[in-house]
């Protein structure tokens, strides 16, 4: 059963030391959710840039706030408007975009005007602080992206069992708080909004050496 309730995270506190989890790279996975705007807005896609190779570790401290993320992962593996993901999301996302869109959303994502996938490939993310409880967290955490350091509050529910761990978050964000700024086309008439939708989630398993 998953440890959310007061009584069970104080005794998180009273009863274990610290422990390692591993970030399990097939159980996670990370999604942005990209909206057009502009004048031109109809002639552009809604996108579903997702990201299911993510890389890290988990510390839970004996006292929850204490416990420390680290996250990591290649921005060359992010997948631009996979069909089954965009099947969830909802209306917006139902229509089909072709595989030259996709390609080409890709390559204007990895270029020199946003990630510069090419000098920066890995995204990284260390928390320098936890606020809240297991069920209504935020992770205070350095978002290290593009050579730039910038600090973003990610909110997140965690489910705690004996071995494994369940973290689920969604986040609206602006470009401009990860240090980029929207792609425009057509003279700026046609744009991706500057709002993005991040939704994630993050299971691990406890490792053999854990204390």
């Amino acid at each position: 059963m998953p440890l959310t309730s007061p009584a069970q995270e104080a005794a998180v506190s009273e009863e274990f030391m610290a422990v390692d989890y591993h970030i399990d790279s097939e159980a996670s996975w990370l999604r942005v959710l990209a909206y057009p705007d502009g004048p031109l807005k109809r002639f552009g896609h809604h996108h579903v840039i997702s990201h299911t190779d993510l890389s890290g570790n988990v510390r839970l401290a004996p006292d929850f706030l204490d416990s420390t993320v680290t996250l990591e992962f290649d921005v060359t593996d992010f997948v631009v408007d996979d069909a089954e993901l965009r099947a969830l999301e909802g209306e917006n996302f139902e229509k089909e975009v072709k595989q030259k869109d996709k390609d080409g959303t890709k390559a204007n994502m990895l270029g020199e005007k946003l990630l510069a996938g090419e000098q920066f490939p890995i995204i990284s993310i260390q928390s320098t602080a936890i606020e809240g409880s297991l069920s209504d967290a935020t992770v205070v955490a350095t978002v290290d992206l593009k050579g730039m350091e910038k600090t973003v509050r990610f909110p997140v529910s965690i489910e705690l069992r004996d071995d494994s761990f369940t973290a689920v978050g969604q986040l609206e964000i602006v470009h401009s708080d990860l240090g980029l700024s929207p792609f425009k086309a057509a003279g700026g008439a046609l744009s991706v909004r500057d709002l993005l939708v991040l939704k994630y989630e993050l299971s691990g398993s406890l490792l053999a050496n854990s204390e």
